[in-house]
């Protein structure tokens, strides 16, 4: 056992090291976005805008975490109509790209209220999955209808890779918070049978499928993504591309630093620069959860350190699977690597929630996150 001090320090140390976790990934999208363009001007350009964003988030998780953790649980449904409201306005004042109406246009920058949306969507999740005096249906079914309020919306746009983020998400949080396993059955049919609609009902998905599971039946059209996914893997090789001979992330890789990110790095950057990124995320899972377990926080800040570690692990996976071709292609950014600035600021926010949590200590007046204070019927 540590002594108080220790404990404290080490409190400190662990604190410090989920925004150094950040600081490391960010770093690593610069290095990927610097190395893959050949040219003189557009990397520096795009690299300068990228540490821009990555400025801008830094600002806005040091003001996130300086708030005290409950005010921001009192303020959530005031950021919950903002982002919600952005959410239902898309389809009349959005603008589309790739297909996909996600986007609010000021100027020369482009805001997803998606990205923006995940910090909310896990603080309202955690206050509902932490109210006393309800039963485990009632609380499930509560946090099952503040996810349709936020789903739904992303659904329409659409962009069915979000909504997996958000989707299996919220299972997991209520596997977490105690849903039988039976009951988590049900919520797999649910999400496979709500990706059969999607496939259905949007053709670009069926030929995305299609092309996933036979990518050299048609390797110019629906294997494209598969294919070139496989061509800029390959030719990074273990160490990487020279400077400015990406070739396959330069000409030929769909969206090289959005949706295709990771599929860049290892290209430009080679198999053995491409091992960090995964440890960063581990360790910053490992330093969220760690704090989700600490019995001396208010149960809304341990949950909301949980879904904060889930859901970046989740959409970081689901990133890495589809660019590595064990997934089929969907556009996903990898969290705080991607080029963009609603990626990064929404990332960021998620942390400055995260860090403004683990300081919310629970006093004697608070009751613990317990399974047993909220009984199934």
């Amino acid at each position: 056992m540590y002594e108080p001090e220790q404990q404290r320090s080490l409190d400190e140390v662990r604190g410090m090291a989920i925004p150094g976790m950040v600081f490391l990934l960010v770093v690593w999208g610069l290095l990927t976005i610097i190395s893959a363009q050949s040219g003189e001007n557009e990397p520096v350009g795009m690299a300068t805008r990228q540490f821009l964003f990555a400025g801008m988030g830094a600002v806005v998780m040091v003001v996130a975490a300086g708030i005290p953790f409950q005010l921001h649980i009192r303020a959530r449904w005031i950021y919950a109509l903002i982002l919600l409201g952005a959410l239902v306005a898309l389809p009349f004042c959005g603008v589309r790209i790739n297909g996909m109406k996600g986007w609010f246009s000021l100027g020369n920058f482009l805001i997803q209220p998606s990205e923006l949306a995940k910090p909310v969507f896990l603080l309202l999740l955690s206050v509902e999955a932490t109210k006393p005096g309800k039963t485990l249906r009632q609380v499930a079914g509560a946090m099952a209808v503040l996810a349709a309020a936020v789903i739904i919306p992303i659904w329409i746009q659409p962009d069915f890779g979000t909504v997996m983020v958000y989707v299996l998400t919220l299972g997991a949080l209520l596997i977490l918070r105690g849903v039988a396993w039976r009951h988590a059955a049900w919520c797999a049919a649910a999400v496979l049978a709500m990706g059969l609609l999607f496939v259905l009902t949007n053709p670009y998905a069926m030929r995305r499928l299609v092309g996933f599971l036979c990518p050299d039946a048609d390797p110019t059209g629906s294997g494209w993504h598969i294919r070139q996914f496989q061509l800029a893997i390959a030719h990074g090789h273990w160490f990487g591309a020279k400077l400015g001979q990406a070739f396959w992330s330069n000409a030929y890789l769909p969206l090289a630093y959005n949706d295709s990110a990771y599929a860049t790095m290892a290209e430009t950057l080679g198999f053995i620069g491409t091992l960090p990124v995964p440890a960063f995320f581990v360790l910053l899972f490992y330093f969220l959860m760690y704090d989700a377990g600490r019995e001396d926080l208010q149960a809304g800040a341990r949950f909301y350190l949980a879904g904060a570690a889930l859901m970046l692990a989740i959409q970081a996976l689901i990133h890495i699977s589809v660019n590595v071709g064990l997934l089929p292609p969907t556009g996903l950014t990898l969290p705080f690597i991607s080029y963009g600035g609603s990626s990064m600021i929404g990332g960021c926010l998620i942390i400055g929630l995260a860090l403004s949590a683990r300081h919310a200590v629970r006093t004697p007046s608070c009751p613990k996150l317990s399974k047993r204070a909220v009984p199934e019927e």
